[in-house]
């Protein structure tokens, strides 16, 4: 039953269908149960979703195994020829089975018979071998090796194959031999039979024991690709073998049956990969490129598949040939787009490969070829061992390739235009380099041109035009090297060849002639020229002219496009230009461009080359250049013939002829262009084109620039005059310009330079530049003098340069604008040279008498009304003046007392700029040079040098006055000095003392523990914004405070200047002028007189030893030094103060005036300020110095507050840094009224403060805050603070009130005290600042317990900053309540109040608390040592700790943030010792908390809070030390 059901067979569209039908009713089944339990879910239990999606997923899970199955059952299908060969093996081995079953059972049975037949069997063999050999080779070595040798022994193997050898040799001499058999050959009983290419087969005789029979032992195929052999399958192979074993056993001639099969089964496998490659190439690489189609004998197949089965097998294994025949191939290349669609009309060559009649592969070529190697007819083949048809497809286009050039070649060489020489067209079998390949072509598509065979034709030199052709399409490639033709050309010239619309020497006689054309063109390029194309210009270009569509115009830009040169080449490729002149519609020339609207030529000039003449000597080098890019511009362009000379139109200018016999010429042997470009294209090269180029535009640009220069002057009306006679254009103008001095530059030549250079010059003679000339060359008998110099040249007058003859201004080309910019630099020039002049006159520089007698006779009439002041100023500009360096458009000098130059000054005339400009130095003494610059443009130098005088002084002063003044340098006094009640004590010297001022000390020395200033220096107190100073007129300077006070100085002859507030306007204050400045008189006469009194004679000369000195820092002079120097000599102890003056200020031992006599110190800083010295009764000082000032000054009335007074210059300095603290003082009160407005009004309520009153006269002002009345005033400069308790005046009101006294807290008159004196120290100093005033505001809005809490932290402060007994104690860490609002918040985690207020002091009354800041100032000497870089390197580390204190029942303070210096973290450079820091800060501020009420001690919290604090800092900053040495001592 299993053997029928195993036969039992079914269709496979039967099971398909089954399994397709089982689908659908299963589908049907799930859908129609789907729909009933929808419709039974309506009046019952519905089903859902999810149970829906189960069923389906179910039912695709079952279908899908049943298509798996069916998959595999189809898969398994397709292997039915196979299933059924194992089948037919499986009955066999069956059968096997069944016989070796069969026989085995016999053998069980024989041998129990053969038990009871044995008898014994002797080895006689072995005997007999042991006999005769006396060993048996036989005997095994093991028990296991026992049975029989089936193989030969090694020394009988040779005989036997040699005797086998021998049986093959003699069977092969009688059996034939086909001729195609290459070789044949026995070895070891083995023939070798061989075909080349197609098929090796090793035979040998004992096919099936029949020894005269053929048996194969091994086959194999030699036809293969570049990827190797074929391989045939083994099963294949043996079935293959086996057929051919049995052909050649019934067979008369074996070898003949043998290779029949072979060589047809070879031929297939030929034709298939051939096919298989086409259709490849044809897919990849060779799309759209080939097309190919099957040849068969009957038919014509369009078919384009291959034959996928050359030989096929029977069922029994015999070869099935009925039906089979090889078809051929043909491919088509170079497929013609227009006919790729119709397969009749194609007409692109062709390969053809078949099989003959014979069985051989032939290869056939559409048209006849020739080889290029042997130029003979081509061979085309294929060889057999590496099929390759792409091969096949290069040779065969190569070949076609070949041909067409050839042609090509054949047909250009009897063009007389083209080929003059054997070398002019020639055919290169050779690789095209890249680099002449067009930017169109990429490297991939390389292979695709013509990289083995190109057809050259030479351009000009040795530039070649090179043609070759695309093996993708067969169409023409025209390529060049870059710089012979552009890419359109080259592209145009090949679509126009590959259309066939012009034929290939039409084609290269254009590409020649644009050749040509691009190397002028490029030679234009490098020249500057501007190159248009016949198909970018818009000229209308007279048709006389042209020879043909080939063109090139170059616009001249250096002349406005006006001019343009027009190039083609005649019908002998000779050169022809035309200059052309265009007019623009409305004659705007310089708008004019080819490329815009249309212009046309209004007149031509044909350019002769054929007159151009070379010399002998110059040929050999013009053909020797190798490129010509690689010359200097210079050796090009020589002299330039000029333009036809009706080019220049009429005008104010005038002819004068030379004699004729300064144009003669003697010419020497010379050749013209014209011969040399007739000898042939073959010499012709680059340099020559270029040179012919050269001498064309030599012949152009002299006249243009001729043209342009006097066009420019007949436009400007300047009159010149043109010298004619000569053979050549005139290359000299004489001008005359109106501006001129009068007998002076007579003679001003414009030279146009050599032919062919754009570059011009202008030269005039004047005996002034001859005497800078002299001076340059260092002659200390020059007019001006031996200390005069000559000044540097700015870059952009490098153009201007001067020799012993006179001045050269030399320009590059011609402009627009190239006369008018002369004239403004000639303008220059003469307003230089007459400042100059001036200036050497009036500082008595003594002059060449043959020097510019007319111009100083000139100068003197236009200046004699001026002429006695003059000689009456005479001595003093001799002896302040100076001249420091002349030059060309600068002049520099200075100003000073007895040659000691303060001030320096340059005056230049610099280029494009109307009028001179000052630069003074040092720069910030003027604020701008606007005055000054205005008399030197009005020629007026008298008034310039008078208005430095008398404004230089002041200007000095209020420079002294606003910046840090000088300290004395005492080391010996200052380092060991000790400060007892305001007197500064020098040891070594009990009766030396120097008086200082409290208030300036305490100021000074805060400063100095702050690290504000640096050795040498008292600090400034005024802020970089607090003065700004601006001048109103040449003689009125204006002193600008803060925007809000502006004081007027006046400068007149004499030593004092007028010293005023300036008036407002109409409109009040708020749009000009100064607030008021009450006492502004009164306060500057008492300075003045303070400041003369201080100027003692006798002290200037050192005469006393015990001098006064002012430490207030603005009093000393800086240009003064106070030194200690023992005098044994003079019997002076050492340790004496001693006024010197220093290097550059000298001090006048007397001071004296007379007349309008300047005062010698007036001039120079040291004079300004005076010494601070006190006057002795004895002292000789005028009367307007010294009495008159003191009694008819001080006293006089205030005018409002806008009245002035006269201030000497002796005594500016110090008044004016004066008149700046008294104008900071009332700045400072007039914020008062808006701070309380905004800080009562927003912290108290009405009844609780206000501002009571103002006095603007006065200043002062009134305002209450609780029970207290403050009262500010202005005194001189200083803000003053009195309290006033108002309930001690209401007896009355106390008594009824008992009750309540006694819970009521009052300040007591020392804490009262202490405030006026915090004021007076903290808040109203210097410098000025708003935030310190609302700060203190917002503290007296405290309660009054908290108010006294910080007047403890200030006491505590102020006793930290008084030294005790030693110097090391002052120098040790402080801390100080900080008043000042910086804009840098703390940290991330706090950013203070939201309540835009200027206070630092932040009372939140609501909340019973209080913000405020305290700086701690770190001890340097335990600071450790880092390298700050910037400018606050030089600051003290500080550390500002923002607390909150919480008063009421439970106070209590709070840490808010800290923030350090130099950074955000002070001394602590890394993060983690600044965050331990921290939170040691922190624990200190919590511990205070925690700690017993303060008033048992008599310490406040927050003095407590600032002790733990500064304690904590230091001990920090001893671990930081301590860290810092410990990893110091441990480096290596």
């Amino acid at each position: 039953m299993a053997g029928e059901l195993g036969q039992q067979t079914v269709e496979l569209g039967t099971v398909v269908r089954q399994a397709a039908e089982e689908s659908y009713l299963a589908l049907r089944d799930l859908v129609e149960k789907s729909r009933s339990a929808d419709t039974e879910g309506e009046g019952g239990q519905q089903r859902s979703d999810t149970e829906k999606k189960i069923e389906l997923l179910k039912f695709i899970d079952r279908t899908r195994q049943r298509m798996l199955r069916l998959h595999v059952l189809a898969k398994w299908c397709q292997q039915v020829p196979l299933v059924l060969y194992c089948q037919q093996l499986a009955s066999t081995l069956s059968s096997h089975e069944t016989c070796f079953t069969q026989t085995g059972d016999s053998l069980f049975f024989m041998h129990e018979g053969l038990q009871q037949a044995r008898a014994p069997i002797f080895d006689v063999p072995s005997a007999i071998e042991v006999i005769h050999t006396g060993s048996y080779r036989r005997v095994p070595k093991c028990v296991e090796e026992i049975g029989t040798q089936n193989t030969l022994f090694q020394d009988e193997r040779k005989p036997t194959l040699k005797k086998l050898s021998t049986l093959v040799r003699a069977k092969l001499l009688e059996t034939m031999v086909p001729k195609e058999i290459s070789e044949v050959s026995v070895t070891d009983g083995i023939a070798n039979v061989q075909v080349d290419g197609e098929f090796k087969v090793l035979l040998t005789l004992g096919y099936r024991g029949h020894f005269s029979l053929w048996r194969i032992l091994h086959m194999e195929l030699l036809i293969g690709e570049k990827t190797g052999p074929i391989k045939l399958e083994e099963t294949r192979r043996y079935v293959l073998g086996d057929d051919i074993e049995r052909r050649m056993a019934v067979a008369d001639n074996p070898f003949t049956v043998l290779y029949s099969i072979l060589h047809e089964l070879c031929i297939s496998f030929v034709m298939d990969t051939v096919i298989r490659q086409t259709n490849v190439l044809r897919q990849g690489r060779w799309k759209e490129a080939i097309k190919s189609e099957l040849i068969s004998d009957s038919h014509t197949s369009a078919g384009q598949g291959g034959n996928n089965a050359p030989v096929q097998l029977g069922q029994d294994g015999e070869l099935d040939s009925s039906g089979f025949r090889i078809p051929g191939l043909k491919v088509n290349y170079w497929l013609d787009e227009r006919n790729s669609g119709s397969a009749e009309s194609d007409s692109s060559p062709f390969i053809k490969v078949e099989a003959l009649q014979d069985m051989q592969i032939k290869c056939q070529h559409s048209s006849f070829v020739l080889d290029p190697l042997t130029d003979k007819e081509a061979d085309l083949s294929l060889d057999l061992s590496c099929i390759d048809v792409e091969a096949l497809i290069f040779k065969a286009i190569a070949c076609n390739r070949h041909t067409r050039l050839l042609e090509i070649q054949r047909e250009l060489k009897k063009n007389i235009q083209i080929s003059r020489s054997p070398t002019d067209v020639v055919l290169k079998q050779e690789e095209v380099h890249m680099n002449i390949l067009p930017k169109r072509m990429d490297r991939r598509d390389f292979e695709n041109c013509c990289t083995n065979e190109v057809l050259q034709v030479r351009a000009y030199g040795q530039s070649y035009i090179h043609l070759g052709i695309n093996i993708r399409s067969g169409g023409f490639l025209l390529q060049s090297p870059k710089n012979i033709l552009p890419p359109s050309a080259i592209l145009e010239s090949e679509e126009a060849l590959n259309k066939g619309s012009i034929t290939p020497p039409e084609v290269f006689v254009s590409l020649k002639t644009r050749s040509i054309l691009h190397l002028f063109a490029a030679t234009g390029r490098f020249l500057g020229l501007k190159v248009y194309s016949q198909y970018q210009i818009t000229l209308k270009i007279p048709k006389s002219i042209l020879y043909g569509s080939d063109f090139m115009v170059m616009g001249i830009p250096w002349h406005a496009n006006a001019y343009y040169l027009l190039m083609q080449l005649d019908n002998s490729l000779m050169p022809v230009f035309y200059l052309l002149e265009v007019h623009a519609d409305g004659e705007d020339r310089s708008n004019a461009d080819a490329t815009s609207d249309a212009k046309e030529a209004v007149r031509f000039n044909r350019i002769d080359i054929g007159q151009m003449q070379i010399g002998l000597e110059n040929l050999s080098t013009l053909r020797s250049e190798v490129a010509f890019g690689k010359r200097p511009l210079s050796e090009f362009l020589l002299n330039i013939p000029s333009l036809q000379p009706a080019i220049i139109s009429g005008g104010p200018s005038k002819r004068r002829k030379l004699p004729e016999d300064a144009s003669s010429m003697q010419p020497g042997t010379t050749l013209t262009y014209g011969t040399i470009l007739a000898e042939g294209n073959w010499c012709i090269t680059e340099n020559i084109y270029a040179s012919v180029l050269l001498q064309v535009i030599k012949h152009c640009l002299l006249r243009i620039k001729y043209a342009q220069l006097t066009t420019q002057m007949n436009s400007l009306n300047i009159p010149y005059v043109e010298e004619v006679g000569l053979a050549t254009p005139s290359s000299n103008l004489w001008l005359r310009l109106p501006f001129a001095p009068d007998g002076s530059w007579k003679h001003i030549c414009l030279r146009l330079g050599k032919a062919g250079s754009m570059s011009w010059d202008v030269r005039i003679n004047d005996l002034y530049y001859s005497a800078l000339w002299k001076l340059h060359g260092g002659s200390t008998t020059a007019e001006w003098g031996s200390r005069v110099r000559i000044a540097n040249t700015s870059e952009m007058d490098s153009h201007i340069s001067f020799d012993d003859d006179g001045v050269i201004l030399t320009y590059n080309s011609v402009e627009v604008d190239s006369i008018h910019r002369l004239v403004s630099e000639l303008q220059r020039l003469s307003n230089a040279r007459v400042f100059a002049c001036g200036m050497r006159r009036l500082v008595r520089v003594k002059v060449y008498e043959k020097l510019g007698q007319n111009q100083l006779a000139t100068k003197m009439k236009l200046h004699s009304a001026k002429k006695c002041f003059r000689d009456r100023l005479s001595d003093q500009m001799t002896k302040t003046f100076r001249i420091d360096a002349v030059g060309l458009m600068n002049l520099w000098f200075s100003y000073g007392a007895n040659a000691m130059p303060i001030v320096h000054f340059v005056v230049e005339w610099e280029a494009g700029k109307v009028g001179c400009t000052i630069r003074v130095s040092p720069d910030h003494l003027w604020p701008h040079t606007k005055f000054l610059e205005d008399f030197v443009n009005c020629n007026e130098v008298d008034s310039l040098l008078d208005c430095i005088r008398l404004t230089s002084g002041p200007l000095l002063a209020l420079g002294g006055a606003v910046r840090p003044a000088k300290m004395p340098a005492v080391p010996a006094v200052c380092s060991s000095a000790q400060k007892q009640n305001g007197v500064l004590l020098a040891s070594g010297s009990s009766s030396t003392t120097v008086h200082t001022n409290s208030h300036d000390a305490q100021t000074s020395s805060t400063l100095s523990a702050a690290g504000r200033t640096v050795p040498g220096l008292v600090p400034s107190s005024l802020m970089p914004f607090d003065v700004s100073v601006v001048l109103r007129g040449p003689y009125w300077i204006r002193i600008i405070y803060r925007n809000k006070f502006s004081v007027d100085m006046r400068c007149f002859a004499g030593d004092q200047v007028w010293l005023q507030p300036a008036t407002p306007p109409k409109g009040g204050p708020s749009i000009g002028g100064s607030l008021p400045c009450p006492q502004f008189r009164p306060f500057i006469m008492e300075h003045v007189a303070q400041g003369l009194n201080t100027l003692e004679p006798s002290f200037l000369n050192a005469r006393h030893t015990v001098p006064h000195l002012n430490a207030s820092a603005n009093t000393l002079s800086a240009s003064q030094q106070v030194v200690t120097t023992p005098n044994p000599l003079s019997g002076g102890t050492p340790g004496v103060v001693k006024l010197t003056p220093s290097v550059g200020s000298p001090v006048a031992p007397s001071v004296s005036r007379g007349g309008n006599a300047m005062l010698p110190s007036s001039g120079i800083p040291s004079g300004t300020a005076g010494a601070s010295a006190h006057l002795s009764s004895g002292t000789n000082l005028p009367v307007h110095m010294k009495g008159e000032l003191n009694t008819a000054f001080i006293g006089l009335g205030d005018d409002g507050g806008y009245g002035g007074g006269w201030v000497p210059h002796a005594a500016l300095k110090k008044v004016l840094r004066s008149i700046l603290k008294y104008l900071g003082v009332l700045w400072l009160f007039a914020q008062f009224p808006d701070l309380l407005k905004d800080i009562l009004g927003s912290v108290l309520k009405d009844n609780e403060g206000a501002l009571l009153n103002l006095d603007q006269e006065q200043p002062a002002l009134r305002f209450f805050v609780g029970g207290y009345v403050f009262a500010v005033s202005v005194h001189r400069v200083q803000l003053l603070l009195q309290v006033l308790n108002v309930k001690r005046f209401h007896h009355q009101q106390q008594q009824q009130q008992a009750p309540q006294s006694s819970t009521q807290e009052e300040l007591t008159p020392s804490e009262i005290h202490e405030i006026c004196d915090y004021f007076s120290r903290c808040v109203a100093c210097e410098p000025y600042d708003a935030s310190r005033i609302a700060s203190f505001i917002m503290l007296l809005t405290l309660p009054i317990p908290v108010i006294q809490e910080f007047l403890k932290l200030i006491a505590w402060n102020k006793s930290l900053s008084q030294p005790h007994g030693d110097i090391g104690t002052a120098q040790r860490a402080r801390a100080e309540l900080c008043l000042e609002k910086h804009s840098r918040s703390f940290s991330g985690d706090y950013t203070g109040t939201s309540l835009p207020s200027k206070s630092n002091i932040q009372h939140d009354r609501a909340n019973n608390s209080v913000d405020f800041t305290v700086t701690f100032m770190l001890d340097h000497n335990l600071t450790p040592h880092m390298s700050s870089s910037g400018g606050a390197g030089w600051l003290p580390y500080c550390v500002s700790l923002r607390l909150r204190y919480t008063f009421g029942d439970n106070s209590h303070v709070a840490y808010l943030a800290m923030d350090g210096s130099h950074g955000g973290r002070a001394c602590w450079s890394q993060h983690e010792d600044w965050e331990r820091c921290k939170q040691s800060v922190v624990k200190a501020v919590k511990a205070v908390n925690g700690s017993p009420a303060t008033g048992e001690s008599g310490q406040g919290r927050l003095q407590m809070v600032a002790e733990m604090t500064q304690k904590q800092l230091q001990l920090s900053l001893l671990h930081l030390r301590d860290c810092s040495l410990s990893a110091g001592s441990t480096r290596p």
